[in-house]
């Protein structure tokens, strides 16, 4: 779908009016006064205040999907995916504000999970998981039998933990700033995970 420059605009603005205050304590109207424009040309524009949610996580979502280009490089099967692991943790991480939205509104009120952009991009990145473990399950590297669900689940709400969790974790690891606790998860959680994974995938049970 593309978007015009004004429409944008007000998806940005909208985008950081629903994470710092919610979908429910947003108007149409704080939208509009902060955006500087009038509450028809949202209307105009989107038609109502859940369509523009819907809108929003439309134009985001292309940045959360796993890149498939991964599957064709000619290294080994453990590297591509020390590679999807490090590239989704950035790309998750890079883009705060949807990640908070999506926190309250999909696992809430289970808006943005009845869509169908949701839908398609849980899908997309199941396949290239399911495509990566088959990869390493023909080179003899990984054991048959993981489930790709799983191994999303382990990545997703770890990183969702550390995203919630952001106040006292940064307490805890004696960190002091966002731009520390960014490369904390970027580096240090990166390679948990990657371990992590990689010994679910190898361990004979």
């Amino acid at each position: 779908m593309e978007f015009s420059e004004k429409q944008l605009e007000i998806l940005h603005v909208a985008e950081k009016l629903f994470a710092t205050s919610g979908f429910d304590g947003t108007s149409v109207r704080d939208i509009a006064h902060e955006a500087q424009v009038n509450v028809a040309m949202i209307n105009y524009y989107f038609g109502s205040k859940d369509k523009l949610l819907d809108d929003l996580f439309t134009y985001r979502v292309e940045k959360f999907k796993m890149d498939e280009s991964i599957l064709q490089l000619t290294i080994p099967v453990m590297d591509i995916l020390d590679e999807m692991v490090k590239s989704y943790i950035k790309y998750m991480n890079s883009s705060l504000a949807i990640y908070h939205i999506l926190a309250i509104e999909a696992g809430v009120k289970k808006r943005l999970m009845l869509s169908d952009s949701y839908k398609n991009l849980k899908k997309h990145n199941l396949n290239v998981i399911s495509s990566i473990l088959q990869k390493g399950v023909d080179a003899g590297e990984f054991r048959s039998g993981n489930d790709p669900i799983l191994i999303h689940a382990t990545m997703m709400g770890t990183f969702m933990n550390f995203q919630m969790n952001r106040s006292f974790l940064k307490s805890e690891l004696n960190l002091t700033t966002d731009e520390e606790y960014s490369q904390y998860m970027e580096s240090t959680l990166v390679i948990h995970l990657q371990r992590t994974i990689k010994a679910l995938l190898t361990y004979e049970y």
